[in-house]
């Protein structure tokens, strides 16, 4: 399943990216992953074959990874993934959490990202209440409640970087949401 190994690519890289004097110190890795149908082929010719997959889900897992880095995630999942992690994985194996609805620069349709973690427990610092936090300040700050939505986020750990991307929206618009407010944030770049 392409979720536990991604997780587990996850925990190997910040395993490396501890470590000093490890050719990956300091070394981080996101990864995206969308669910759908894609078509594998080849391409080049018979001296130079590559094989690789086409479609719109893997320009959407490909725009998931380059989303980690503006929403401090390692590993986030498109809706369908998300939902179907919820619906057939225990918590006590994968769990997720709603990180923002967004508008990826140059597409027009905006989605909802969700952040792949692990369980409970040693390799991650959420716990089940810290997620419910979270994605309850989540539809404050959707619904334009910013301080309620500030209240809460102070529910979850400050060493939960992706926390940050939601409260310096809230900061860079002094706490009020714009008067054409729809819950959406417009990234900035790829």
């Amino acid at each position: 399943m392409p979720c536990r190994a991604a997780l587990e690519i996850s925990r190997e890289f910040s395993k490396a990216a501890a470590e000093p004097g490890h050719p990956l110190a300091n070394f981080r890795a996101g990864l995206g992953i969308a669910s759908g149908p894609a078509v594998a082929g080849r391409i080049g010719t018979t001296d130079q074959v590559k094989v690789t997959v086409f479609g719109p889900v893997v320009n959407l897992a490909s725009r998931l990874e380059s989303m980690t880095k503006q929403l401090q995630a390692a590993i986030l999942v498109d809706e369908t993934t998300a939902g179907w992690v919820q619906q057939n994985m225990s918590p006590s194996q994968l769990r997720v959490r709603r990180v923002a609805k967004v508008l990826p620069y140059g597409m027009k349709t905006p989605l909802t990202v969700s952040e792949l973690l692990p369980p409970a427990g040693p390799d991650c610092i959420l716990t089940d209440a810290h997620i419910r936090s979270y994605e309850l300040a989540l539809d404050h700050f959707v619904a334009g409640s910013w301080n309620e939505a500030l209240r809460l986020l102070h529910q979850v750990p400050a060493e939960d970087q992706v926390k940050d991307f939601i409260t310096f929206v809230i900061a860079q618009h002094h706490r009020t949401a714009p008067v054409q407010w729809d819950g959406i944030v417009r990234l900035p770049g790829k």
